[in-house]
């Protein structure tokens, strides 16, 4: 009998704080709706938080070349690159991430990337998502700068030329006198 007169008595106890704190709360119904809101949001802007997104001004196959090689210089194994949708899409994993960047084109030369990294179901890593996109930027910059670099054919025949073929001279040049 006494377990059962303990459970009846801290039911009653809890009964009673409940509607101690449902009289003392009826006013604030905005106040526990908008708490409410705010713990729900919460969730989403985390999530939202947890995905990267970076705009490019490079078209997609720069960028994905670059995210490729973003993923090998971090040591993450590229599982698939495929298209769904109209979106370049690269699944990645590491040890215990799986990893998604979509590539989606906006107009031929900008690209909107979109990183995110999975621990589970639930739960996104937003420091390796930022890394993998920070890993993209270096690899693109790297890129172009090798793109802008002249290849050794080019410095040859500048040297051979000289330093005067270089230089644009006009064709006449007009006499002026003075009297």
């Amino acid at each position: 009998m006494a377990p059962s007169g303990k459970r009846s008595r801290w039911s009653r106890s809890c009964a009673w704080v409940l509607v101690v704190l449902a009289v003392g709360l009826g006013g604030c119904e905005a106040l526990a709706i908008t708490a409410l809101g705010v713990g729900a949001s919460a969730g989403v802007t985390h999530t939202a938080n947890s995905v990267s997104f970076r705009t490019f001004t490079a078209s997609t196959a720069q960028v994905k070349n670059a995210s490729l090689l973003a993923l090998a210089t971090m040591g993450i194994e590229i599982v698939a690159a495929r298209q769904r949708n109209g979106v370049e899409v690269i699944e990645a994993r590491s040890a215990d991430r799986t990893i998604e960047i979509a590539l989606e084109s906006m107009s031929p030369s900008t690209t909107q990337m979109r990183t995110a990294a999975k621990r589970n179901a639930l739960v996104y890593d937003a420091a390796t998502a930022r890394e993998i996109t920070e890993q993209t930027v270096l690899a693109l910059t790297e890129m172009e700068q090798r793109a802008k670099k002249p290849t050794t054919a080019q410095r040859t025949k500048a040297s051979v030329a000289g330093p005067v073929a270089s230089v644009a001279r006009p064709a006449v040049l007009p006499v002026t006198t003075r009297r």
